[in-house]
């Protein structure tokens, strides 16, 4: 739920801020300074599968906490291991140095989706109070459906304690409208992609998710149709190779991937990643307005249309691959693996073996936060593009 009503200032900002009030939400500490302020409980979360209509409605506020610092990472490894995931360094850096939000927090939210972060609860517990959500191997059978709905509900009762009030049917209907709202604007926005060529670049798209990770829903998604109404009136340009990227998640300020791809002379027409696309794609849809059943919906929003690497089956995300694939007109596909990232590494294997198979390109980048590969990275992101445009003998 919305802190308060627009101000003057947001107005205006809503007149003629566009992509740059976006990049001021995840590159200032103004949403920091906006939540020392509530006087709310403030929910950390570290993943997509932390049901946020249930936060709201409890009036709290949910933050994603997932970092792409590079100085968080090395904090980090003061307790975790050099080797480990850059992601999850990051996360425990937070932690660890003077993060005002992370200061800000009442609960953390963390669901095992890796065995990273799995760990990383215990170091974040000598920190705050932290609460593990446990993942079901598997999305379709019975058991993992009645286990995630346990953890939901569990999580229900955790939260319900923490704010002092229980869960209402009609707080939960208006948190879920809210929220609505922004996945339709999302839609919107993901039709300026569509485009030929897209409307807006692939990291102003993940400028755009990366702000979702903490800002108020009704602020953003005024933000959000303003940016649609301004790219929707703006001419085309010239086509260029469109790709799609995949895999790991790409989070601020680690958009070094995406904006050396885009240098290059390419663009990231859609992207399949957690930390973009996913993140916003599916409104929650209820079958009645009992408080059972919403929350049953809120449950499967966050699981079955996910396609995390953490489940056994694959399937789902390469087949979401090629729906984006074709919808969006890509040339080929760049898939991402965070390195010392076994779930997407494993998973790159097989997804890229079966694109090929269909005809179409693809290249495959390791990286982490570090900048020491960013030649070797544009020397063949450029080889890459290049087999693109040359013809077909």
């Amino acid at each position: 739920m919305p802190e308060r009503a627009l101000s003057p200032e947001t107005v205006g900002e809503i007149m003629s801020g566009a992509i740059e009030y976006f990049r001021e939400m995840v590159t200032t500490g103004r949403r920091a300074s906006e939540l020392q302020a509530f006087g709310g409980l403030v929910v950390g979360t570290y993943c997509n599968f932390v049901p946020e209509a249930l936060v709201y409605a409890l009036g709290a506020r949910p933050v994603r906490l997932c970092s792409g610092d590079r100085e968080a990472a090395r904090a980090g490894e003061e307790q975790f291991p050099r080797d480990g995931c850059s992601l999850a360094k990051a996360c425990l850096g937070q932690a660890l140095g003077n993060d005002p939000l992370f200061a800000r927090l009442d609960l953390l939210v963390l669901p095992t989706s890796c065995d990273a972060k799995t760990k990383l609860g215990a170091l974040l517990a000598e920190h705050k109070p932290v609460y593990v959500m446990q993942l079901p191997r598997a999305k379709s059978t019975r058991n993992a459906t009645r286990l995630w709905l346990e953890e939901v509900w569990a999580l229900v009762a955790r939260l319900e304690k923490l704010a002092g009030r229980g869960l209402t049917r009609a707080a939960l209907e208006e948190a879920i409208a809210r929220l609505n709202v922004r996945e339709h604007a999302f839609r919107r926005f993901l039709a300026l992609r569509m485009r030929v060529p897209s409307a807006v670049t692939g990291e102003e798209a993940l400028l755009v998710t990366n702000a979702s990770f903490t800002d108020d829903p009704a602020r953003w998604t005024a933000q959000l149709e303003r940016l649609c109404e301004e790219r929707e009136a703006r001419p085309a340009g010239a086509r260029r190779p469109r790709l799609l990227l995949t895999g790991a998640p790409l989070i601020h300020p680690h958009l070094k991937l995406m904006r050396l791809i885009e240098e290059a002379g390419a663009e990231i027409a859609i992207d399949e990643l957690c930390s973009g696309t996913q993140r916003l794609y599916d409104p929650i849809v209820f079958r009645d307005p009992s408080l059972r059943a919403m929350v049953e919906s809120v449950a499967e929003k966050h699981l079955l249309p996910s396609t995390c690497p953490c489940f056994a089956d694959g399937t789902d995300r390469l087949k979401r691959v090629r729906e984006l694939a074709e919808q969006y007109q890509v040339d080929g596909v760049v898939y991402h693996s965070l390195r010392v990232c076994p779930p997407f590494d494993l998973e790159a294997v097989t997804m890229l073996r079966a694109l090929k198979e269909d005809g179409l390109p693809c290249l495959h980048l390791t990286t982490d936060y570090a900048q020491d590969d960013t030649e070797q990275i544009r020397t063949r992101v450029a080889a890459f593009l290049e087999m693109l445009r040359s013809p077909v003998v």
